[in-house]
């Protein structure tokens, strides 16, 4: 398909109006980058399972991001990531409580062992 050089402007024309009709410059491309980035790093901490509001709703502000342009892409891009960092953040916090509470009955466990051992070798146990 060959297009003229006026049909080229004309879309070009038509583009630029439609980005600056929704108020604002252009989303960089580092913009949504970024928003998919801590998407991606809340997904890989787990809090799809562990926090799936929070992550929902960062999905849910990218995909609205994507929909639109200016400073409402870059307001619900902002959005994105902020909700994706505080899903990856309670992930992250709810796998270091578990890993906490195996250690404390970890711990439990050796000490009730080290108890025992000295009471069969006759000392009383600490």
């Amino acid at each position: 398909m060959k297009f003229s050089n006026v049909g080229v402007l004309l879309m070009v024309g038509a583009l630029a109006g439609c980005a600056s009709s929704s108020g604002g410059s252009p989303v960089g491309a580092e913009e949504v980058l970024e928003a998919e980035s801590a998407l991606r790093s809340a997904e890989e901490a787990g809090a799809e399972e562990r926090a799936p509001e929070l992550f929902e709703e960062a999905r849910i502000a990218l995909a609205a991001a994507r929909r639109t342009s200016g400073e409402e892409a870059r307001r619900r891009l902002l959005e994105a990531r902020d909700y994706a960092s505080a899903a990856e953040a309670m992930a992250r916090a709810e796998r270091v409580r578990r890993e906490a509470n195996r250690v404390r009955r970890e711990a439990d466990d050796l000490e009730q062992r080290a108890n025992q051992i000295r009471e069969d070798a006759g000392r009383p146990p600490r």
